[in-house]
């Protein structure tokens, strides 16, 4: 951030370290050009170097390799919500079907659905196209319920989509799922506790090494990225004689020129939206996740190899680093809004401090959940982090061109997902 003080909305300047990015990437400060390029007006501006900005990326320089790209990041690269999250590949929100469906209709709902599951189709594709070293695994995942009227409503979800699975030839889904019902859930998953889960297919990986490799990518394609350079206002104005309309970016470092630019700037979005601050449509809030060790009785207990999101209403999830992976047993365990309702982490960008209550809960989740004996004795607690989501009223993002404002784009508003859970 240019070693400024941070101003409000902004990404704050010295973040609690994740997990993943305990070892720093070889490209964590990279600026391609050592000065600002500020004379050369750029095709797009991309503003944010997670899993949003490094696709978006990607996907032009694909189809379109002479095209020019500035990425902008305040901070390191991938040091948002990108390089802070759980770990998880999955397509979780099949859980809205039925919500999709009553508000948009049954084809809209099927369309939802794919669309989040051909984006987790997508990332396994492309780690395996570029061999990408981020520790992708194939898994078993799990949404688990520990309450009697959740899992109730769960099953109807079931049921209404296996109803139109039925009825409808173009309406299978691509990820296979399986239900289990109380005690055999309960035994294939080594949680005494749950009344339900629901298994099928996913992934998990280190979701920093994923998107800084994506962004090596794109360097090679001819990205300027350029880290440690915060974006401070967004503007639209003409080009000399007026014959076309651009766009400046000012940055702590100088002022940069786009015919487009993509906002992949998530939580942060309103800092650079005025307007759109306004409407209060978009709300970051500060998320929790850390990392334990597993007990000293359920180490060798595959019901740890693999992910699971546990009750919607509670909002945990955890995922253990695989034999033969960095940190092998390691627990992510996230979550834990339940443990605390400290206003201070809603409506907030500040990710260098933790709850220390929800901090305390996430610590003996693992012991909760699958019981005291089934644990055992507690192992150590390696770090805890924190990062800034953003979510929206109607649990949508905001993706594609800002009304009103003809080549600005924006890809915001992710409400907890990304290349996550």
């Amino acid at each position: 951030m240019g070693g400024g003080k941070t101003l409000p909305g902004f990404p704050c300047a010295k973040p609690t370290i994740s997990y993943w990015q305990t070892t720093p990437h070889p490209i964590a400060n990279h600026r391609t050009t050592e000065e600002l390029p500020t004379e050369h007006v750029f095709d797009y501006i991309i503003i944010g170097s997670g899993i949003s900005g490094a696709a978006t990326s990607h996907k032009l320089l694909s189809h379109g390799p002479t095209t020019s790209i500035l990425m902008l990041e305040a901070r390191t690269a991938a040091s948002g919500a990108t390089g802070r999250n759980g770990g998880h590949c999955r397509a979780g929100w099949w859980l809205n079907f039925s919500k999709y469906k009553d508000a948009f209709g049954e084809d809209e709902a099927l369309r939802f659905e794919r669309l989040e599951e051909e984006n987790v189709c997508d990332i396994a594709a492309l780690v395996g196209e570029h061999d990408i070293d981020c520790d992708f695994q194939n898994v078993e995942t799990t949404d688990v319920f520990v309450d009697q009227r959740r899992w109730n409503m769960v099953l109807d979800v079931v049921d209404a989509r296996e109803e139109v699975r039925q009825r409808r030839a173009d309406a299978a889904p691509l990820t296979q799922r399986k239900v289990w019902h109380g005690k055999e859930a309960q035994d294939r998953l080594g949680m005494r506790d749950i009344v339900g889960a629901v298994t099928y297919p996913a992934h998990t990986q280190n979701p920093y090494l994923l998107v800084c490799r994506m962004l090596e990518l794109c360097l090679e394609k001819g990205l300027n990225l350029q880290t440690n350079t915060a974006a401070l206002e967004v503007r639209q104005t003409s080009s000399p004689g007026g014959k076309e309309l651009r766009w400046q970016v000012s940055t702590d470092r100088g002022t940069v020129n786009a015919r487009k630019v993509v906002l992949a700037t998530n939580g942060y979005t309103n800092a650079l939206l005025p307007d759109l601050a306004a409407t209060k449509f978009l709300r970051a809030a500060r998320s929790q996740v850390t990392a334990i060790r597993p007990g000293t009785n359920i180490a060798a207990n595959p019901a740890l190899r693999r992910s699971a999101g546990i009750d919607i209403g509670r909002g945990d999830y955890f995922m253990s680093q695989a034999p033969g992976l960095r940190g092998e047993g390691d627990i992510i365990w996230g979550g834990g809004r339940s443990a605390s309702n400290r206003p201070e982490d809603a409506n907030t960008t500040d990710d260098t401090v933790v709850n220390p209550e929800i901090a305390e809960y996430l610590h003996h989740a693992g012991a909760q959940f699958f019981g005291r004996e089934a644990w055992g004795d507690e192992g150590d607690v390696l770090m805890d982090w924190s990062g800034i989501t953003c979510y929206t009223p109607d649990s949508f993002p905001l993706v594609g061109e800002v009304p009103g404002a003809k080549g600005l784009w924006a890809s915001v508003g992710m409400n907890g997902h990304g290349s996550e859970y």
